[in-house]
């Protein structure tokens, strides 16, 4: 949204990966958006506090476990009351980044994507929004980012708007599915998305994510990250230290390393050398 001058904190950013959707991460204290309209569609989610806005259809107040959805050219405006504060996440999704989910679920863009505007009540879609919205913010992994962005928007146009993705074209495709893994194995340590896999298999993107995870048990992005964990016990092993080991196999760096590692194996790569009885005849590694 945009109001009249004040100190709200707030931090905007474009995800070119994700058809140039734009976010928004905003905390406002007490504060009056005047009258205004967006050429986008836009979603808030409240984290905490409450906002409060006025629309064609009358007011509402969001407060967390809400998800507002506003149409372009919807005019609306709002305050946050004194006293109060209102922190939420925001996406903006213009012609273009409505097209590239348009195409992700399969279906012709030119039909276009639209969910009614109103004020959901759906805490389930929103901690899934909150959630995806805090690691794009964070930067995580391209095939990250796109499973967990594709998985929230097919929540909420799947309940809520159309196109509504059919979960039974996702039906497990072993031999395609075995096709996109060996790809994967052959290429984890490149930044590799899902849109390369999905056009491997002759799937859409969104119902190669949803085979995927159907076939294998997990998404694509976290059976990558296995197979990266796997190279990089081999490289320890070979005495290569967690920064060289975490580089080789496509991690950021090796506090992903250390992350990924310690989530899977609950201990760390230095711990794992030393356990496996490589710490005397190898370098000194970190932990």
């Amino acid at each position: 949204m945009q109001g009249e001058p004040g100190a709200p904190e707030l931090h905007f950013w474009r995800e070119d990966d994700l058809g140039g959707a734009c976010l928004l991460r905003a905390r406002y204290g007490p504060h009056r958006f005047t009258r205004h309209v967006h050429d986008e569609m836009v979603v808030a989610v409240t984290e905490d506090g409450a906002g409060e806005v006025h629309t064609r259809q009358g007011k509402d107040v969001g407060g967390p476990g809400t998800v507002w959805v506003f149409a372009p050219g919807e005019y609306h405006e709002g305050k946050v009351d004194r006293d109060r504060h209102w922190a939420y996440r925001g996406l903006y999704l213009d012609a273009t980044a409505l097209s590239a989910l348009a195409e992700v679920f399969g279906d012709r863009a030119e039909e276009g994507v639209f969910v009614p505007p109103r004020l959901y009540e759906d805490p389930q879609l929103a901690r899934m929004i909150l959630a995806t919205h805090a690691r794009l913010e964070e930067g995580a992994p391209l095939m990250e980012r796109e499973t967990l962005w594709w998985s929230a928007m097919g929540v909420l146009f799947g309940r809520y708007g159309r196109p509504r993705p059919n979960p039974a074209r996702a039906v497990p495709e072993t031999a395609k599915m075995r096709v996109a893994l060996d790809c994967m194995a052959s290429s984890y340590e490149r930044n590799i998305g899902n849109g390369e896999l999905a056009s491997l298999v002759g799937l859409s993107c969104y119902h190669f994510v949803r085979s995927f995870r159907r076939a294998f048990g997990m998404p694509p992005h976290a059976y990558l990250n296995q197979l990266r964990l796997v190279a990089a016990k081999r490289l320890l092993l070979e005495g290569r230290s967690p920064g060289e080991a975490a580089a080789a196999v496509g991690f950021f760096d090796q506090s992903h390393l250390n992350r990924m590692f310690k989530r899977a194996y609950g201990i760390t790569p230095g711990t794992f050398v030393r356990a496996s009885g490589g710490g005397s005849r190898r370098r000194r590694m970190s932990p």
